[in-house]
């Protein structure tokens, strides 16, 4: 601490300090804040008080501000790598990908072998899609700490995007050993070694979307080109079966509400269901939904107890695998002539594959033969270019089915 200023003794500064302190490791930020707050109004060029001030406002969840008390901390004091740490995790929260990379670079300047270092530089250069980057660093981790699981998993779903087989079942098989158990891994080893699976785990959807939900959009529409749901909105009004307007909507999988937002002007009440309750903070705030349900399609469909007019999924069966179930339980709570809108990625087949992807494919003749045995009625199908992978066009089907009259 620095000197005390006049009319205040150090006993009583120290001993506010140690109160804050005391808040703080006890998890009473709000207190904490408070306390610092106090003590910066006596030492506003305490490095320590900018610091811990910045630890609790990254624990409040109030990233701009920790940003600011961690760049104070940084110019009150000398370098310093936990400061730069602290001040990369902030830039990073905020956005700015390019400071958050440039203060790790700081930070590996004084501390070369600081392994979560290497690792969170690696995430941010993963997210930006520079895998040739993150791949170096995920093996410098690894080359400092061989037992450095979250980067092996990491290489591994990296070669596996790259197209690198043999590398990402090297890196699969390593995290196996460490967790036999693990669904995600379990699941993508399947896709590359074709292994027969019928769906995708939810454990591996929900964390796989939760990790990368703020950034899914960007990703999504703007580097892969998707437009699936305005497809399958013009797909919908294209088709002569189809009423103007629905009145109680389900979106399946619902994401961050892209498919919720073109369906506005055909349903009056929308709801959505997804495993992803990060995927779901940002549905919200699309304003196309009435309630959000944090839940497995499958286990949604057999518990609700509302009534659907309209059933809408884009893009979601990649990760289902058998059709049979969710259009029986969607069957079982639809209203009379209910729609079903949805889109599958094509295949020239005659059932459904688990691609190496990690994505399911769909026959047309599978398709069809799920809409008859489940009471389901085809109105309208049409191909399309679901998104981009690597230099060529994913192809998909849009579907419209309409509720088989004979039900009711």
């Amino acid at each position: 601490m620095n000197s005390p200023p006049h009319g205040i003794s150090a006993n009583d500064l120290n001993r506010s300090y140690a109160e804050a302190c005391l808040a703080q490791t006890e998890g009473r930020l709000e207190e904490a804040r408070e306390r610092y707050l106090l003590l910066l109004g006596y030492l506003p060029e305490a490095t320590t008080l900018h610091y811990n001030i910045g630890l609790v406002y990254y624990g409040l969840g109030d990233f701009p501000l920790a940003l600011l008390a961690f760049t104070k901390a940084s110019t009150c004091g000398p370098d310093d790598s936990d400061t730069l740490f602290n001040l990369a995790l902030c830039y990073k929260q905020t956005g700015d990908a390019q400071a958050a990379i440039a203060t790790y670079r700081q930070v590996l300047a004084v501390a070369p072998d600081h392994a979560d270092c290497w690792y969170n530089l690696a995430g941010c250069y993963r997210d930006a899609h520079d895998d040739a980057q993150a791949m170096t660093c995920y093996h410098r981790v690894l080359a400092l700490d061989a037992a450095y699981l979250p980067a092996t998993n990491n290489l591994a779903y990296l070669y596996h995007r790259a197209g690198d087989v043999d590398q990402a079942l090297v890196y699969y098989r390593q995290v196996l050993v460490v967790r036999p158990d693990d669904d995600a891994v379990q699941y993508m080893l399947a896709s590359l070694t074709g292994a027969p699976l019928d769906h995708a785990p939810d454990a591996y959807i929900r964390d796989f979307f939760n990790t990368y939900a703020e950034g899914f959009e960007q990703s999504l529409v703007v580097e892969l080109g998707y437009d699936n749901p305005r497809e399958l909105y013009a797909c919908f009004r294209n088709c002569a079966g189809p009423k103007n307007r629905y009145d109680h909507g389900l979106d399946l999988g619902c994401g961050t509400g892209l498919s919720g937002v073109p369906f506005m002007a055909a349903v009056t009440v929308m709801d959505g269901v997804d495993l992803s309750r990060n995927m779901l903070a940002q549905a919200a705030r699309k304003g196309c939904y009435t309630t959000l349900y944090p839940d497995s399609i499958s286990h949604h469909l057999a518990a609700t107890t509302e009534t659907y007019d309209f059933f809408l999924a884009t893009d979601v069966f990649i990760y289902v695998g058998d059709l049979r179930e969710i259009f029986t339980a969607a069957h079982a709570i639809a209203r009379p002539a209910a729609l079903f809108c949805f889109s599958t990625e094509h295949l020239d087949a005659e059932v459904y594959t688990l691609r190496k992807t990690g994505r399911f494919a769909y026959s047309s003749a599978y398709v069809r033969k799920i809409a008859a045995s489940t009471g389901w009625a085809v109105l309208a199908l049409e191909s399309t270019k679901l998104r981009r992978e690597r230099d060529a066009w994913i192809t998909g089907d849009l579907w419209i089915f309409q509720l088989d009259g004979a039900k009711h």
